[in-house]
């Protein structure tokens, strides 16, 4: 009996953790949901290849570089300063943390394009682009891979764009 008084008392807040990772919120179970924040950006959320949702722009400048963060369940990177030219990445840099200098991994040399590409992806479950108004690029974008799964999901934060000319 005292046996499983324990066992019931490690398991149930191990489940309840575990169910409260594997659903969203309705708000962002809605594939139409949009919304403005008080900076005056707006939030889309949808299932990109499916009717009535959203459809990304591409950015289309070809030189630039940036600052992109990357959230995932994957080894953390910090911030990644990533160079673009003719659209191609041509250098992906850790700038902090303890890879600071180095090269970034593979999932980190990603152009604002390839980013938007993913979110317009109709293999993926669910996309939410942060656009602010005006801007030509989003400055953050949310995949969620596979519906009602965990630790798929990841979020691209794209900072301190800078066009650049290459001559």
């Amino acid at each position: 009996m005292r046996l499983a008084a324990v066992t019931a008392a490690l398991t149930v807040p191990l489940l309840l953790t575990a169910s409260a990772c594997s659903h969203e919120s309705d708000r962002a179970a809605d594939p139409t949901a949009a919304a403005s924040t008080p900076d005056g950006t707006a939030t889309a959320s949808g299932t990109p290849g499916t009717p009535g949702t959203a459809s990304y722009p591409a950015y289309g400048v070809p030189d630039y570089t940036y600052h992109l963060e990357v959230l995932c369940y994957c080894p953390q990177t910090g911030t990644v300063e990533v160079v673009v030219h003719d659209g191609e990445v041509t250098s992906a840099t850790s700038l902090d943390g303890p890879r600071a200098g180095t090269p970034a991994p593979d999932f980190a040399r990603l152009s604002i394009d390839d980013i938007i590409e993913q979110a317009n992806s109709p293999a993926i479950a669910k996309a939410r682009v942060r656009w602010p108004d005006g801007q030509d690029h989003p400055d953050s974008v949310m995949i969620d891979r596979i519906a009602q799964a965990i630790d798929d999901e990841v979020t691209y934060t794209i900072k301190d764009v800078q066009v650049t000319s290459q001559e």
